[in-house]
């Protein structure tokens, strides 16, 4: 039998029937002679729903103890998968973040480091012919006490058990079945890449790109895994495979990306460290006659760690957009959304070879 790591993402599961579905093709394949490692996010938009219902009652609630709840969507999921599994007639467990064997060090207020991975539990079940079912992002510290691997970090855990399980490549379920040149949503004429190097990957992921969990390319390149990208509907179609060789010509137009304007370099030099510090992704954009950090995602509190460095700082409603290519990553900055949008459809043409409209 060959083994192979799954991963699939929240978008797989927009309501609880997409579980029976999922159940259906991991039955097909188990009969094909496969065995699986499962991982699983909470159902489409569970995470923020616990998030809401946090800050509904403390919106200043502290990191530590919004982690302590955030993680539940994915176990929620990983559950009801596992239910999924179990109706179809296939034998599943449910490993809890402390049992997953993702050992991290021991934090409550920032996602924690992955230190190893320990199989003992998987190898046990797999033998006994039961299929683990993983919630991602979870792990425990060396005193067995959960700990979350950060947002969008299920990508992570698959990665991390496919190269401690040694096999060549991790399997990524989503609602796209690649990386494309550019956000479909967003720019016209974006089309899949059907390969492309851990360092393009990396590149499109630091910039923006809401594809990959930067730190599982980093951890797949480490241990030489390949990662497929595939559909999670219909034929479950492969688009993409990020591995050693591939070419990427590709604009991110990061539409929640934050640019903040200092008066002087030194100060955005602070600014730069302390948003590092704090774990944003933060660049400096080379803009002439401008001191700027742009901090890619929107999910960070820009204006609110800047405060409390007693940076002083200006914040509009300008956006980071980025081409990549093999001559590596160009950084622009437009306007505004609008801009945004046509600078980065004018360079995904010029990448792509497209005749640019007079």
């Amino acid at each position: 039998m060959t083994l192979h790591v799954l991963k699939f993402g929240g978008s797989t599961f927009p309501s609880t029937h997409q579980y029976r579905s999922i159940a259906r093709y991991l039955r097909r394949r188990m009969a094909r002679g496969e065995q699986l490692v499962v991982v699983a996010s909470g159902m489409q938009g569970a995470t923020e729903n616990v998030r809401s219902l946090a800050t509904s009652i403390d919106p200043a609630v502290g990191t530590a103890a919004l982690h302590g709840v955030l993680p539940l969507a994915d176990t929620t999921g990983a559950g009801l998968l596992r239910i999924g599994l179990e109706r179809e007639g296939v034998p599943a467990a449910l490993l809890h973040g402390h049992r997953t064997g993702l050992v991290t060090e021991a934090v409550e207020d920032r996602a924690a480091p992955l230190l190893r991975t320990e199989l003992t539990e998987i190898h046990a079940l797999l033998t006994q012919g039961i299929t683990p079912v993983l919630p991602g992002g979870q792990g425990a510290d060396d005193q067995h006490r959960p700990t979350w691997l950060g947002k969008n970090s299920s990508d992570l855990s698959a990665v991390a058990l496919a190269g401690a399980l040694g096999l060549p490549e991790v399997e990524i379920f989503s609602d796209v079945e690649g990386v494309y040149s550019a956000d479909p949503y967003v720019i016209d004429g974006a089309q899949p890449m059907p390969r492309l190097r851990y360092e393009d990957m990396l590149a499109l992921a630091a910039h923006g790109a809401k594809v990959l969990h930067p730190q599982s390319v980093r951890l797949a390149q480490e241990h030489g895994v390949s990662i497929v990208c595939r559909l999670n509907y219909g034929d479950f179609t492969s688009g993409s495979v990020i591995g050693e060789e591939g070419l990427a010509r590709s604009v991110v137009v990061d539409l929640r990306s934050v640019v903040a304007s200092f008066g002087d370099a030194e100060t955005a030099d602070r600014a730069y460290r302390h948003l590092l510090e704090a774990g944003a992704q933060a660049h400096r954009p080379a803009v002439d006659g401008r001191h700027l950090v742009a901090v890619t995602g929107g999910f960070f509190d820009v204006p609110r760690a800047l405060s409390e460095a007693g940076l002083p700082v200006s914040i509009g409603s300008e956006r980071m957009v980025t081409a990549v290519s093999e001559a590596g990553a160009a950084v622009h900055i437009a306007a505004d959304e609008a801009a945004a949008r046509r600078l980065g459809s004018r360079l995904h043409d010029e990448l792509t070879g497209v005749a640019v409209m007079a």
